[in-house]
């Protein structure tokens, strides 16, 4: 076999075994989660909520300490054991050939992801954007919405501290007008909600 063919051999072998479905941390956890989610297919969203043996799959999913109550799971972005797993077998398998690994292997599955990624959005891969957690991918949009000078943007006093300062950022870098309401809670009515957002003074009702 001629070099460049071994090569690409040995490069498409690395590949299939980095990315394949039949990979062992692509099914850990795949059995288990079919049969919970096959359980409780019939049921509606406020049942499936309340099913305790179908979230306690999910659970198991985690490395969570069940010794403390973890309510933060966006600003932390706990990963599941399985891309735990998966990040550290790639880390340590990049650190074996750097330059090789990291740019003829792992980073040819980028675009295999995205793609995978599309079909389980229902969108086109050109609508998808790998971010590292909820807040990054909210400041990507923000900072790339194109506001001129005089834009308003109307948010509210509980919304997430994050967005609001990159609210304030763009205020100050683009001379946008940034105006925030508060409400009295509860509120239960989403009409006066929604007009509370529409109304000239921004005063939201008691």
């Amino acid at each position: 076999m001629p070099l460049n063919d071994r090569r690409s051999f040995l490069k498409m072998t690395a590949l299939a075994g980095a990315f394949s479905s039949n990979s062992l941390f692509h099914q850990a956890f795949a059995s288990d989660l079919h049969v919970a989610s096959e359980s409780v297919s019939h049921l509606d969203a406020g049942a499936v909520a309340q099913n305790e043996d179908y979230w306690s799959v999910i659970q198991r999913g985690y490395s969570v300490s069940p010794q403390i109550i973890n309510l933060n799971n966006g600003g932390v972005s706990p990963s599941p054991i399985v891309v735990q797993q998966a990040v550290e077998r790639y880390n340590q398998m990049t650190n074996e050939g750097p330059s090789y690994f990291m740019w003829q292997i792992l980073d040819q599955g980028r675009e295999p992801l995205r793609q995978s990624l599309a079909r389980l959005a229902g969108a086109s891969a050109e609508e998808i954007a790998i971010n590292r957690n909820s807040t990054e991918a909210l400041n990507t949009i923000i900072y790339g919405i194109p506001f001129k000078a005089g834009d308003e943007v109307v948010g509210c006093k509980f919304d997430y501290p994050n967005m609001m300062n990159a609210y304030r950022q763009r205020a100050e870098r683009d001379g946008i007008v940034y105006k925030q309401i508060t409400f009295n809670f509860p509120v239960e009515d989403v009409a006066a909600i929604v007009k509370a957002y529409d109304r000239p003074s921004r005063r939201a009702p008691s």
